[in-house]
């Protein structure tokens, strides 16, 4: 990949419809020309701020999953509440993520993706700063949720965006990287940073009873600065073509070939790249449910049922890992540092998904990764009594966990057409979002009966569930979006 600067905008690419209108008829005889043009473009300035203004979003909904958990004991002793009231924090805050998804889904494909992505951190900011000021249980609930609901389209909506606005060969390497700066180095830093706050700064923010107002506080304010640089981001180019704005699409197309996300001025030279033949020859009606239709069903189901095995496994054990160490003796601060120690290995496991988007299959990617984190989290189970061998299967669990999520992320948005890929996008991971807030009880349960090695049993068992569902979700390595979507799947 390249970054190089350019001077001026890429040139309209060889038999695009800028010479031949023919060529870039969008209909069942004439492939798409956008993502020739894409290809051409490769990988500008424009498109790496676009990646760094998305993934900062991200590290941001990173810090929030982890938050209840590492805040857990925290919030039991400042508001008397118990285990199951604890997990009702989580679920609230999951709840909220699917409303948002749902909504952030349809109003993306509605009316554009730039729109819906712009206010959802907005939402969150409001929803944290009630968290911290919240007076008692119900209300700090309430708060929960609407910080789920600001974050919620906040991931999909996203790698629905970036899949649309980069090359085919950059497409699966360039989703995976927003993973790796949300939950792999989310996942890394949101530990060490709840380690120092709860930890040794506990007494600077009043002690145990008030660090975790002042907790929420910062994991608020920062994100309104990601608010303010995100009214640089372009609209997606294939969202405006699906409506017939060709030069509203010709200007995105220009701005992502330029090396800035500054908007030119009215009399800026625009690059013709597409014409009124590459707008397909229907207009398709964004509906939730097309995603559960046609050949488009299949698809929801396969990558639904990996994304609610994968995601409800990952969400399980970072909520409850904290507070499984605690159980075993280890302190509060102990259990925080050796959960971030563990989650280096979601760091890798974000990189290693990068580097094999672009060399391994989607399918062979989840399947490999499935069943090895299924044997990692039975060794886990048998084996993890010493401290040692607690952070290294730790460790390489969340390897394989971070593999699978990262991957599935980059394949949801690629098996739905434009018309409905944000909505697609969201509800699988929707599903995935439900199992998060319902897995976290049956691991509970497992966990008063059998302690610890019921929880990993129990994600064992979930994982091998996830290699039977991913044998059924399309290959698309190496295929344009186009290629792999049908004009009306």
């Amino acid at each position: 990949m390249s970054t190089e600067p350019r001077t001026s905008p890429v040139p309209p690419v060889a038999g695009s419809t800028a010479a031949n209108p023919a060529a870039g008829r969008t209909d069942d005889h004439h492939p798409s020309v956008l993502p020739a043009v894409l290809d051409r473009i490769g990988f500008s300035r424009a498109q790496f701020w676009v990646l760094m203004l998305i993934m900062a979003g991200m590290f941001f909904d990173t810090l929030e999953q982890n938050s209840t958990g590492a805040m857990g004991t925290n919030l039991k002793d400042a508001l008397g509440i118990d285990n199951d009231q604890l997990a009702l924090i989580n679920t609230a805050t999951v709840i909220g993520g699917l409303i948002g998804r749902l909504v952030g889904g349809y109003l993306a494909d509605k009316y554009g993706r730039r729109l819906s992505l712009g206010f959802n951190l907005l939402l969150y900011t409001l929803g944290g700063l009630i968290s911290a000021v919240a007076v008692n249980y119900e209300m700090l609930l309430a708060s929960r949720l609407l910080v789920g609901i600001g974050l919620g389209g906040e991931f999909t909506v996203g790698i629905a965006m970036l899949s649309e606005m980069v090359a085919t060969r950059y497409r699966g390497t360039l989703v995976s990287t927003l993973n790796i700066g949300s939950g792999g180095v989310g996942n890394f830093l949101s530990y060490g940073i709840f380690f120092l706050i709860l930890g040794p700064f506990a007494g600077f923010f009043g002690g145990d009873d008030t660090v975790w107002r002042w907790t929420y506080v910062l994991l608020s304010v920062p994100a309104l600065l990601v608010v303010v640089y995100r009214r640089r981001l372009p609209e997606s180019p294939r969202f405006l073509i699906s409506r017939g704005e060709v030069d509203a699409a010709n200007r995105e197309l220009t701005r992502l070939a330029s090396d800035t996300l500054r908007r030119p001025p009215a009399d800026a030279p625009v690059t013709p790249y597409l014409t009124s033949a590459d707008v397909p020859a229907t207009q398709p009606k964004v509906s939730p449910a097309a995603v559960f239709q046609g050949k488009a069903l299949p698809r929801t189901l396969a990558i639904g049922a990996a994304s609610w095995m994968a995601f409800g496994a990952q969400v399980t054990l970072n909520f409850l890992m904290p507070t499984l160490l605690v159980s075993k003796g280890y302190s509060i601060s102990d259990s925080l540092l050796f959960t971030m120690i563990m989650n280096v290995g979601s760091l890798l496991g974000a990189c290693a998904a990068a580097v094999l988007a672009s060399r391994a299959g989607r399918r062979t990617t989840v399947t490999t990764a499935a069943i090895l984190g299924c044997l990692t989290a039975v060794a886990f189970a048998l084996f993890a009594e010493t401290t040692l061998l607690i952070l290294i299967l730790g460790a390489i669990f969340q390897f394989f966990t971070m593999l699978l999520n990262t991957t599935l992320a980059a394949w949801s948005p690629e098996v739905y057409p434009t018309s409905i890929r944000a909505q697609g996008t969201s509800i699988v991971n929707g599903i995935g979002n439900v199992a998060g807030a319902v897995m976290p009880f049956a691991a509970l349960f497992f966990f008063d009966r059998f302690s610890l090695a019921g929880v990993f049993m129990m994600v064992a068992v979930m994982y091998a569930l996830l290699i039977v569902a991913a044998r059924f979700g399309p290959e698309t390595k190496g295929r344009t979006l186009e290629e792999v979507n049908e004009e009306r799947l």
